[in-house]
């Protein structure tokens, strides 16, 4: 029996010591990457300056917790910070390397103070498992694996499992007409590039008009090949084949990317006026002390529009903005829907071979020929959307022009000089929105290379 504690005693202090050691490297390891992370940050970061001093920092704590103790009030809003950190074995790149279930979707909170919640369908994705088992833009979901949606099962939502789903085509429909859908998450290919489109009628007075729904600026899958920016090109090349002479440029999803996607599209986009002239400028901070310009390049598919119409939600950000920000010196930039985010900044990716995380710290700010980057707090609509902020008419496919208010109502303004209010066709619900997916895309803000 001696010997048997005597053993039991032996190994408990090994396993104390062996713990002990282990702590202890992993406490210096998380110095190590917290003195990298200060080093960064206090070279690149936009408000550097209001970093605390580093005596008042500590070193000990995880890299997640003393990169979030470094940034300040000015980066982001509505209780989240623009900058971030994420470990490599969880980054992906900005194409389509993570399995989903292929849609995007709003969660709304059903009548004032209600437990009750359903997702509201935006958009999906073609060739997806949502596609495939018939699930539609307007469609409502009221139930997770037989279990009505809540705060938690709605992350089921974003691809990391096998679902079963109770769906309707009414919001206010949850049981007698909802239908089952198993969806099991893919790898599939998310072209920004979602929908286009040219109408030629009387609603238009038979002038051609361009239609884009484009939903994130990236350059191709992997971001080297440009495969969607060369796809941007030639769907231009196509409408200015057919002599397009007005455009309609669909943003209510677009969150942002990367800026020379952003610039491409611009280009396209640009007046003759603007061909040489400046897109927009990205001022760092005095430590960096830089400016990097980006002009309006001369394309053959450029289509020399004489104004653009935007249409726009609260999550059309960053990026998107500056494409608003950046066209409106040169012509008028008219905006129907929501006001937009409010995202005036640019980040970098910061990332060493000796560390297992990448920073993400806002580092710029966005200017566009004028010297102009007030919009922190979004840009107002010409047209704004007043009924159930969030949805957009979320019940319309996108590119039926008769049905879709934004769409139908910036063919109004373009042919009449008018906006129409067509209650008839407009969803009113009790709800509140949420949680929306696209706060997690990815791709979302405005991206440089460092």
């Amino acid at each position: 029996m001696r010997n048997n504690k005597s053993f039991t005693l032996c190994f408990l202090l090994l396993l104390s010591l062996f713990t002990s050691c282990k702590n202890d490297d992993d406490k210096e390891d998380s110095t190590k990457t917290n003195r990298w992370i200060e080093t960064n940050m206090r070279h690149w970061y936009y408000w550097y300056d209001e970093i605390p001093t580093t005596n008042k920092l500590n070193f000990n704590a995880t890299p997640e917790t003393f990169f979030n103790s470094l940034l300040c009030s000015k980066d982001g809003k509505d209780g989240y910070h623009y900058s971030s950190i994420n470990k490599k074995s969880t980054a992906t790149r900005t194409g389509d390397s993570e399995p989903t279930l292929g849609f995007q979707f709003q969660n709304w909170r059903m009548g004032s103070g209600s437990t009750t919640y359903a997702v509201n369908v935006l958009y999906v994705l073609p060739n997806s498992p949502a596609q495939q088992a018939g699930l539609k833009r307007g469609d409502w979901i009221f139930k997770i694996d037989g279990v009505n949606i809540n705060t938690t099962n709605i992350y089921d939502l974003l691809g990391t499992k096998s679902v079963s789903l109770s769906v309707s085509d009414k919001y206010n429909d949850a049981n007698s007409n909802a239908r089952i859908m198993k969806l099991t998450p893919a790898i599939v290919e998310d072209n920004p590039i979602f929908y286009t489109s040219i109408y030629q009628d009387e609603s238009t007075n038979n002038i051609k008009v361009g239609y884009l729904v484009y939903n994130h600026f990236t350059p191709g899958e992997d971001d080297e090949d440009h495969k969607y920016d060369l796809e941007l090109q030639e769907k231009f090349s196509e409408f200015k084949s057919q002599g397009v002479e007005e455009f309609i440029l669909d943003l209510r999803y677009n969150g942002g990317g990367i800026v020379t996607s952003a610039q491409l599209l611009g280009e396209l986009l640009a007046p003759e006026n603007a061909i040489g002239k400046v897109f927009c400028e990205t001022k760092y901070n005095s430590n960096v002390n830089r400016t990097t310009t980006y002009l309006f390049n001369r394309l053959s598919e450029n289509l020399n529009l004489s104004r653009l119409y935007i249409l726009t939600s609260s999550r059309t950000a960053s990026a998107s903005e500056a494409i608003i920000n950046g066209l409106r010196p040169f012509y008028n930039v008219f905006l129907l829907g929501e006001q937009t985010e409010g995202k005036n900044v640019g980040s970098v990716t910061l990332t060493d071979e000796n560390y297992e995380y990448e920073l993400h710290p806002i580092v710029c700010q966005i200017f566009n020929a004028k010297g102009e980057s007030n919009y922190k707090d979004g840009f107002a609509p010409d047209w704004l959307w007043e009924r159930n902020p969030g949805l957009i008419d979320g019940q319309i496919e996108l590119g039926d022009k008769d049905n879709d208010i934004l769409l139908h109502n910036a063919l109004q303004m373009m042919t009449k000089g008018v906006v129409v209010t067509r209650s008839s066709v407009e969803p009113t619900i009790n709800a509140s929105p949420v949680y929306n997916s696209l706060a997690d895309r990815k791709n979302k803000g405005f991206h440089i290379k460092p």
